[in-house]
């Protein structure tokens, strides 16, 4: 009886992991014909990337960084829409935003907007939007999370038209006095519409702004006229006054950004901003006066190499222990490494477009930065920078190699120090070894790629003049007999009594000479 109850609970064990074999085996089959249909629903030309989801785990969870990826005062898009913090921080600031939007279809003739026009105005947004609700879902990398489909809808139509409503407050001069009723909230949403997982596509609110008659608003006109003054239509000016937002300045000058068709989200235009900014600055070149000076300035220094190379020779060992002691040495000197080596450091004078990129090498000694703030708001800024190009490969790594260059400069607190005396580095973070390590861990898990590098030519020659023998001839001499006055006046006596010496031995030598040709 027992083994007839053994055999029937092992059938029965047997049948149930039968079953649920087929049906992960079901489940599989489901995915991958589902993928399948997909993939030949639609042409490759035409077929859509995801381009915003959330940051890896891997980099996301490195020491805090979850933080800078993370909005703090209003939340745009999917990934945070269920965060209640923040939705009791901004829900009402956005309906009040869009309930402006709408209202600017009457201030012509300030007889004010009814109940009827304003459900009217809203129920256009919703259809328009739900027109390119499946665009809008292949757009994120994870699948949306909310409620219903009408949900996602009504989410993309507030924070749309928060944006907009926003944006044209900054073109217009508006203070916006429901935002600017605490003094952090104004900065806060400045940082958080560039925060990576906080995007909503740009094609969204071009069709958002398309259903708003914003032709009826005197206040727009002068805005109007700057986005034809750039091309004309409605993609050229939701560009404008996206560039306004983001760099507080107009964008005459960045006339050959894409079109918005071209544009992703807000931090995608961002980044192409910055470029477009970097590229179009002209190569600084010294005058002729200049480059005569510094060719007879080194004219010392060529003819002192055998005595600095008789001097240092002895200290080849040492310098040997010390680099070997160096286990984690940058691709390129720190900043008080190339300083010993005779590189000058300059802070590149400050522009509206906000391009810290501007890196350049002048004169072969003279390293030009453009001044860079870190704080609470524009910390996360090149964070997330980073990871929009670490998810669009097709970008190029400007920001990514921007920041493994101040990585491998900030190597210790005293870089810091030599920075912030030349004005190039401004922080709040509290201490100068927060400094480095805020630089450090924006590399940590993320890839560069060196070929077509903006900064190549910069970091080859820096690593080319440190590698030189007679600027590490000439470090390894200050550091060994000019590192302190004592040395430096030990050092001239020492010089005083060889040239005395020879001086001596020349003149008693010429006067043997004489002496023994007298003779005769």
């Amino acid at each position: 009886m027992d083994q007839t109850n053994l055999q029937s609970h092992g059938a029965q064990a047997e049948a149930t992991a039968v079953a649920d074999l087929e049906q992960g085996l079901t489940g599989l089959t489901r995915h991958l014909l589902q993928y399948h249909q997909d993939e030949a629903s639609t042409d490759e030309s035409t077929r859509q990337r995801p381009r915003v989801g959330r940051v890896p785990p891997h980099v996301r969870n490195l020491d805090g960084a979850a933080e800078g990826y993370t909005p703090k005062f209003v939340s745009i898009g999917p990934i945070h829409h269920g965060d209640d913090t923040l939705r009791g921080h901004s829900h009402r600031l956005k309906v009040a935003y869009l309930h402006a939007l709408i209202a600017r279809r009457t201030r012509v003739d300030q007889t004010g907007i009814d109940d009827v026009a304003v459900l009217a105005a809203l129920i256009g947004y919703k259809a328009g939007v739900a027109a390119v609700e499946d665009r809008a879902r292949a757009f994120y990398k994870d699948d949306v999370c909310l409620p219903t489909d009408q949900a996602f809808v009504d989410m993309l139509v507030l924070d749309g038209c928060f944006l907009i409503e926003h944006m044209l407050n900054l073109a217009t001069g508006y203070e916006e006095p429901l935002l600017h009723r605490t003094h952090w909230a104004p900065s806060q949403l400045h940082s958080d519409i560039i925060r990576f997982e906080n995007q909503i596509p740009f094609f969204v609110l071009s069709e958002l702004l398309a259903l708003s008659p914003l032709s009826r608003d005197p206040h727009l006109e002068s805005c109007r006229a700057a986005g034809a003054g750039a091309g004309g239509g409605r993609e050229d000016f939701l560009r404008s006054i996206g560039v306004h937002c983001l760099l507080r300045k107009d964008d005459e000058e960045l006339k050959d950004l894409p079109t918005s068709d071209n544009i992703h989200h807000l931090l995608h235009l961002y980044s192409l901003a910055l470029t477009k900014a970097r590229l179009r600055r002209p190569a600084a070149h010294a005058g002729i006066g200049a480059t005569a000076w510094r060719a007879l300035w080194k004219i010392p220094i060529v003819t002192l190499m055998p005595v600095a190379y008789l001097l240092c020779s002895g200290g080849k060992e040492e310098e040997e222990n010390e680099e070997e002691a160096g286990t984690k040495l940058p691709n390129i000197p720190s900043a008080t490494d190339l300083q010993r080596v005779g590189i000058k450091f300059k802070r590149a004078p400050r522009r509206p477009d906000g391009g810290f990129l501007d890196v350049r090498l002048e004169d072969g000694d003279t390293l030009v930065i453009p001044m860079v703030n870190i704080e609470q708001f524009t910390a996360p800024q090149l964070q997330n920078l980073i990871a929009l190009e670490q998810a669009t490969p097709e970008l190029p790594d400007d920001c990514s190699c921007y920041a493994f260059f101040m990585d491998n400069l900030v190597a210790n607190p005293a870089d810091v120090a030599l920075l912030e005396s030349e004005g190039i580095l401004k922080s709040n973070l509290g201490s100068h070894k927060a400094v480095v390590g805020y630089f450090n861990k924006l590399c940590r898990g993320n890839k560069l790629e060196l070929e077509g590098n903006y900064l190549r030519s910069v970091f080859e020659a820096l690593m080319e003049r440190n590698r030189n023998p007679m600027y590490a001839w000439i470090r390894t001499l200050r550091k060994k007999y000019f590192s302190s006055p004592w040395g430096i006046i030990a050092m001239v006596v020492t010089l005083f009594v060889f040239a005395s010496t020879v001086l001596q031995t020349y003149i008693s030598i010429v006067q043997y000479y004489f002496a023994n040709n007298s003779d005769y």
